[in-house]
């Protein structure tokens, strides 16, 4: 009977020692793959950079073209019962497996579809040209109709609100692409958001030429007010390794905003089609002097939502999505 009990002893000791061993081994796995896939990330950013600096710009579109991320078929947990009322309710949602874009639509890509298709260039270009040593810095000032027209040319659409929302939170119900703390160090945000509050109509107006004056320039310091070249800052990349999704430009997705949570909606694939009121906005941005730091802070978040009823506007740009066949 004594043997019978310590030899019980030793095996309940020995699965313990197996399972101790099965769990290292998948975390150091799971390590090695986030490590591997970071490397990576950091790889194509070293391409793109190296490519724009070398002058070969038509390689760099293509480039920036091919960096196109896939998000597999699933659930996700969307919405949030603790932050803004339209975000409720939380709760998970399936969506079928899509492709996004690894980074914001650049100039040099934009001018592409510009030269293939006629369009009106953004009032800051000169004519068919975008600033100067920009060619991938995130295209700005576009409308959503030319950038739903951009992503239908280049094979693709619009990400649903769903869909960017899972390409920035994952599966673990995140509160910003790199994780739940807080750092002003992981977007590029707004250095003096809320420095302006308007008192007049004219002061507004002055407020956002001063946007598209600064759209043209670069920012002379890292401190600087403006935009940045795309993948800036590779700590702040989503769980799926795509990558700006907060700060820089705020981006168009294919919803409609209707002033209403998500009750109502389907739990698989919803889409907002109509009324068409505003069309929907992601993500915060480069600019925001009339707002706060605080307001920055809550619209990086993942679950966030926004629209704009402006056609244009200097602090948006956008990103592309691909179904899956």
């Amino acid at each position: 009977m004594r043997r019978g009990i310590i030899s019980g002893r030793w095996l309940a000791i020995f699965i313990t020692v197996v399972i101790i061993s099965v769990g290292f081994a998948v975390f150091t796995l799971q390590q090695a793959s986030q490590s591997s896939s970071s490397n990576k990330i950091v790889d194509q950013i070293q391409q793109i950079r190296h490519l724009n600096s070398s002058g070969d710009l038509q390689a760099l579109a293509i480039a920036l073209d091919a960096n196109i991320v896939p998000i597999p078929a699933g659930t996700f947990l969307r919405g949030s019962d603790v932050y803004n009322w339209d975000e409720q309710p939380e709760q998970p949602v399936y969506l079928d497996g899509f492709s996004m874009d690894r980074f914001e639509i650049t100039n040099v890509q934009y001018k592409n579809f510009l030269l293939a298709t006629g369009d009106e260039p953004p009032v800051y270009w000169s004519g068919k040209n975008y600033p100067a040593n920009q060619a991938d810095y995130p295209v700005s000032g576009v409308a959503w109709e030319q950038a739903n027209q951009y992503c239908q040319w280049a094979g693709g659409r619009l990400p649903t609100e769903a869909e960017w929302e899972k390409a920035c939170r994952g599966t673990d119900g995140r509160l910003y692409p790199w994780g739940n703390d807080w750092s002003v160090r992981m977007a590029n945000l707004d250095p003096l958001a809320g420095s302006f509050i308007s008192s007049s109509q004219e002061d507004s107006a002055n407020l956002w030429n001063a946007a598209w004056i600064l759209l043209k320039s670069t920012p002379a310091n890292a401190a600087g007010r403006g935009l940045r070249p795309v993948g800036s800052y590779p700590e702040g990349t989503s769980p799926y390794g795509v990558l700006d999704l907060a700060g820089n430009v705020s981006e168009w997705v294919a919803d409609w905003y209707v002033f209403k949570d998500y009750r109502g909606l389907p739990d698989r694939n919803p889409f907002t089609a109509g009324p068409e009121w505003n069309h929907g906005l992601r993500g915060s941005s480069w600019y925001d002097p009339n707002g706060s730091q605080a307001w920055e802070k809550d619209q990086s978040r993942c679950s966030a939502r926004n629209s704009s009823h402006d056609r244009i506007d200097p602090r948006v740009g956008f990103r592309c999505a691909y179904s899956t066949p």
